[in-house]
């Protein structure tokens, strides 16, 4: 007789790579047929992950026509199941999976619109810290050049070819397929919602440097790159206003 954890390892296998003969023994109950009970648990096991995935990548599964979409998140789930007991850590990889998928190579538009679903799934899943002040980095006076900003740990950005914030917030329902278009999008959370916006090249730039770990002045010198008329002050504002801003490093001197 296999311990429980053997069993459940047993059975994992099976359910995902199609074969019950490791197992049948496990599955004897009276007259029931052991194949038809493993194949009416496997089929739940599928629903149940499909189910998750386009709950997750709603827009995507629109894009891409249901059908299509039914048939990716199998091709998924068989190739990647879970690894994790936490259903809503399910489904990272999948933007991943689509990008590479043969099948969806002539929509690469899918893959991207499912980092952004990803992204806001994730965000919705990720808590959020206290945010600081702009008077705190004000009171660090001539050190603050050098100071580092942590940011909320939901945030995301998403680099596209498409109008993936147009047509995320429009659910997917477009009369035509949209034009390319290079956008940069930021997603974090907001109380009990989710903020996607599109981002200016030096203020991307700005952003991502400061996740990076970036100094201020190092952080800015990377916008300014972009657009000599990067608007320093006003971005602080509006970063510190936000409430993306968690923390200061190192920690201002206020004395």
């Amino acid at each position: 007789m296999s311990s429980l954890a053997e069993l459940q390892s047993l059975m994992t296998s099976a359910i995902f790579k199609g074969h019950a003969a490791d197992i049948e023994e496990s599955l004897l109950a009276g007259r029931a047929d052991p194949a038809r009970r493993f194949n009416i648990y496997r089929n739940n096991t599928f629903l149940s992950l499909s189910a998750h995935l386009k709950a997750v990548f709603p827009v995507t599964a629109k894009l891409g026509d249901e059908r299509f979409f039914a048939y990716a998140a199998n091709e998924f789930i068989r190739r990647s199941p879970p690894r994790e007991p936490r259903l809503s850590a399910y489904g990272a990889e999948f933007p991943k999976f689509l990008a590479r998928f043969p099948a969806s190579r002539a929509m690469p538009i899918l893959a991207e619109m499912a980092s952004l679903e990803w992204a806001v799934q994730s965000a919705l899943t990720t808590g959020t810290m206290p945010s600081v002040s702009l008077d705190a980095l004000i009171q660090a006076g001539p050190e603050a050049a050098q100071a580092r900003l942590a940011l909320q740990p939901g945030l995301n950005f998403i680099l596209s070819r498409w109008p993936l914030a147009m047509l995320w917030m429009a659910s997917g329902e477009i009369a035509e397929p949209p034009a390319r278009v290079s956008t940069r999008l930021a997603v974090w959370r907001a109380a009990d919602s989710v903020r996607v916006v599109s981002l200016s090249k030096p203020r991307f730039a700005f952003w991502r440097a400061l996740v990076l770990g970036l100094p201020l002045e190092a952080a800015a010198a990377r916008a300014v790159a972009r657009d000599d008329g990067f608007d320093f002050p006003a971005e602080l504002r509006g970063l510190f206003g936000a409430g993306l801003v968690t923390g200061i490093a190192p920690q201002p001197n206020l004395h």
